[in-house]
């Protein structure tokens, strides 16, 4: 079944609009952030919408990749699922065997490498 497309309510949701653009650039802004100074190279990123078990941490050679999704869920809007993918150049002097990840307790995912001198 098609669903018609109405052009003309459009300015009814303009303050809406707004104020959802506000909050997601607010969101984005604490979304990630990466550290990356002489001792270590650092990732943190905000995953309070998934599990652990729905977050998975590769090294690929030079990048970090991390991929978290989950299946559909239902909330009060109904039905949603959510994949996200993040990649990341690791620099050359971080000891790959020295990488580790931790979730803390507000959601955000910790991944950490010690460089090499």
């Amino acid at each position: 079944m098609n669903v018609p497309v109405m052009a003309d309510q459009g300015i009814k949701w303009i303050g809406h609009c707004i104020k959802e653009m506000e909050s997601l650039i607010i969101f984005l802004s604490h979304v990630f952030q990466v550290l990356d100074d002489d001792t270590h190279f650092e990732v943190g990123l905000e995953t309070h919408h998934f599990l652990p078990k729905e977050i998975e941490v590769k090294n690929i050679g030079e990048l970090l990749e991390i991929h978290m999704e989950h299946t559909v869920k239902t909330d009060q809007l109904g039905d949603v699922s959510r994949s996200v993918t993040r990649c990341y150049r690791l620099p050359n002097n971080v000891d790959m065997k020295s990488i580790k990840s931790n979730l803390d307790s507000n959601g955000i995912l910790h991944i950490r490498g010690n460089k090499m001198h």
